[in-house]
């Protein structure tokens, strides 16, 4: 077992409740120590998702006082636990753990299992490797779930958001002709991300866009919100297509004529094999808000406003 010395405490943001973006605490907590099959990773970005927010606000659940949230981010290997050969101290990575046991990642380091940490691609920014894990990994997870296939037509409803976003570039860099629903002031970037076109979702000529779009209908949906434009694109789906939304979309999208699959993005080193494997020597223009540690009530007041085009991070 590998341990450098390690700070003996760090400040991190804590909560001791439930409650505003306000009840944020930067304070002293013990620095975390790797256990067996363990990395201590120096953090130098975390994601932020509305999911920190729905644990931070007590959606979800009392909140224990000392947590600790964030569930991805990016840095650096400053310690390894006994059992870890895949990794090396240094080493540039990124990383996806959900109700990590050790803490989360509004830290300077955190502790996590190996199989949930990966090395950063070589052409990957770290503060986009910092913000994309959860999403990424997750937006896999749903394009592996429609079964999507080279030059088939996918629509990605909600295509400016995390899981939106990468969902369009995977989808995008393995062929498949897409097209992505996003409001006017995202449709560029939308584009950019690598979608053949880009429509509002509430346009009043959506019918006639869609049918010349798809004119011979939709191969598969990925929905990453639920709202009431939605039957309009189940309408253009072919026969039997199928559809797919990450768990925690309200409400569960549910129509009949087509197979619809819940999905989760998986927290493993397979999972981040395949997803380097797609992202190879690429970048990706993911777009960032970037927040600093200190920042981090703003970070959650931003989410909570609603209309983040890409991701938002935190600097650590």
């Amino acid at each position: 077992m590998t341990i450098p010395v390690l700070p003996e405490t760090m400040q991190a943001a804590v909560l001791d409740a439930a409650g505003r973006p306000e009840a944020f605490h930067l304070r002293e907590i013990p620095t975390p120590k790797p256990g067996p099959d363990h990395v201590v990773i120096a953090l130098e970005y975390a994601g932020v998702g509305s999911w920190d927010a729905f644990q931070r606000s007590g959606e979800w659940g009392k909140v224990k006082p000392g947590t600790v949230l964030g569930v991805d981010g990016s840095g650096t290997i400053a310690a390894l636990g006994s059992g870890v050969r895949h990794l090396s101290i240094g080493d540039p990575v990124y990383s996806y753990s959900y109700k990590n046991p050790t803490g989360g990642f509004y830290a300077p380091y955190v502790s996590v299992p190996a199989e949930r940490v990966a090395r950063i691609p070589p052409e990957l920014k770290r503060v986009t490797a910092g913000a994309m894990p959860c999403v990424a990994l997750t937006a896999l997870a749903g394009l592996e779930a429609l079964k999507l296939k080279r030059n088939q037509t996918l629509l990605v409803f909600g295509a400016s958001g995390g899981v939106g976003s990468m969902a369009v570039w995977l989808a995008h860099v393995q062929g498949a002709n897409v097209i992505g629903t996003a409001r006017p002031d995202a449709q560029e970037y939308v584009r950019h991300l690598g979608a053949d076109h880009a429509i509002d979702p509430n346009s009043s000529e959506l019918e006639s866009a869609l049918k010349r779009l798809a004119p011979d209908g939709l191969d598969a949906l990925l929905i990453t919100a639920n709202v009431k434009t939605l039957p309009a694109f189940i309408a253009h789906l072919q026969p039997k297509a199928p559809y797919a939304y990450p768990n925690g979309v309200e409400p569960e999208p549910k129509f009949s004529g087509h197979p619809g699959s819940a999905f989760d993005g998986a927290m493993s080193r397979e999972a981040f094999d395949r997803l380097n494997t797609l992202v190879g020597a690429h970048s990706i223009p993911l777009r960032t808000e970037v927040f600093s540690l200190q920042d981090v009530a703003e970070a959650h007041r931003r989410i909570e406003h609603g209309h983040v085009i890409g991701k938002i991070v935190l600097r650590v």
